[in-house]
């Protein structure tokens, strides 16, 4: 089998199809860091690529892709291709313009008009400085700079990539950063700006939604009517090591209403894996995620309880859940057995994908990663 044929196989709980073996991605960091430590390099990272940028474990959507994704840690263990990202773009698609720049850090405005600052040095989130809507007339003049010439927003190519991927071996997801139905709100307005206007303008919350909702099902149904997606991701990131950011009165009046729609659109379009982005601890969001409509949930990062979830949702779709930090230096191999015994007792129930909890960081050894990744292969062969 193929991996998209293993992936869709499951996320369908069949019993008969193998696992896969891939892993999310790695930050580039790590990869220049286990090549110092015997990675053997087949490609090399592009010096202008920043250590904080992701290396993706997914093949290129397209042979001519300019996509950062990995090639030395899949080969050297032969794992299946990880989702590929389709490109979209829900951007006001405004200017990114320097403010101020040095030689160790520059201040710009983005295409979505958020102000940040970041290092030159070290890729990674941004420090925003300034959001774009603060209150219900920044909001209605920012909607002013959309249009519905969705067609401009296609790859180029279309007619020739749609054709390329209807051939495909590898699975796709459509989706992901920025879009949510808590994380748009946030990334435009900063987390104070949306947690305060639940209370103070709560109408600037639900048109922001509704313009979102609507913009992303004419968008999308351009793609979704030409190409076969495999998996939707939905980014909210709407938790923390302690729980989630609102309560489940919060998201019911607020998101669910939004989800329930969005989700009644793609099965229009027979989407079956319909996966929350989700960091933190989210015990608490789960429920209310499958009471909308959701039916995976990704990461899971190492703060909540995998056995647990599964226990309780025996049909909910799983992706991640390995804990990085046993494979950090000094750690024994004693304690990554055991927690590839704790993973593996969830995917031997299906409907889960095991690998580690996100992108790999740096602080994960190439020799600890080295004896996880074979121990695994060779449990999933088995």
């Amino acid at each position: 089998m193929n991996s998209r044929e293993k992936f869709n196989a499951i996320m369908s709980f069949d019993d008969n199809s193998p696992n896969m073996k891939a892993e999310f991605g790695y930050w580039a960091g790590t990869i220049r860091t286990w090549f110092d430590q015997g990675l053997p390099r087949s490609k090399d990272i592009p010096g202008s690529v920043l250590d904080g940028e992701l290396i993706r474990g997914a093949s290129p959507l397209y042979p001519e892709s300019n996509e950062l994704v990995d090639e030395n840690v899949l080969s050297y263990f032969n794992l299946d291709s990880y989702l590929a990202k389709f490109p979209f773009d829900i951007s006001p698609q405004l200017e990114s313009k320097v403010i101020e720049e040095d030689k160790r850090q520059k201040i710009y405005s983005d295409d979505y008009g958020i102000t940040n600052k970041v290092s030159k040095e070290c890729a990674g989130i941004p420090m925003v400085l300034d959001y774009p809507i603060k209150d219900y007339k920044d909001f209605h003049d920012y909607t002013g700079y959309y249009d519905d010439n969705f067609q401009t927003r296609l790859p180029e190519n279309w007619e020739s990539l749609v054709t390329y991927l209807k051939s495909r071996d590898f699975p796709i997801r459509l989706g992901g950063n920025p879009f949510g139905f808590s994380f748009m709100a946030r990334h435009l307005m900063g987390e104070v700006g949306y947690m305060t206007s639940l209370y103070d303008d709560p109408r600037l919350i639900r048109d922001l939604n509704r313009f979102y909702l609507d913009y992303v099902k004419d968008y999308w149904s351009l793609i979704l009517k030409d190409i076969e997606i495999d998996c939707i991701f939905i980014l909210e990131d709407m938790a923390y090591r302690s729980g989630s950011f609102i309560s489940r009165e919060m998201f019911r009046e607020f998101l669910s209403q939004y989800y329930v729609e969005f989700i009644d659109f793609l099965k229009q379009y027979n989407i079956k894996n319909i996966i929350v982005d989700c960091d933190g601890l989210i015990d608490e969001l789960i429920p209310l995620w499958i009471e909308v409509g959701v039916n995976g949930i990704f990461p899971i990062e190492a703060v909540n309880d995998l056995v647990k979830f599964r226990d309780q949702y025996p049909k909910l779709k799983l992706l991640g859940g390995f804990d990085k930090k046993v494979l950090f230096a000094g750690s024994s191999r004693e304690h990554i057995d055991q927690e590839l015994d704790r993973v593996m007792s969830v995917a031997v129930k299906g409907g889960y994908i095991p690998h580690i909890d996100h992108a790999v960081s740096a602080d994960v050894t190439w020799d600890n990663f080295k004896y996880y990744r074979f121990k695994l292969n060779e449990i999933v062969d088995n």
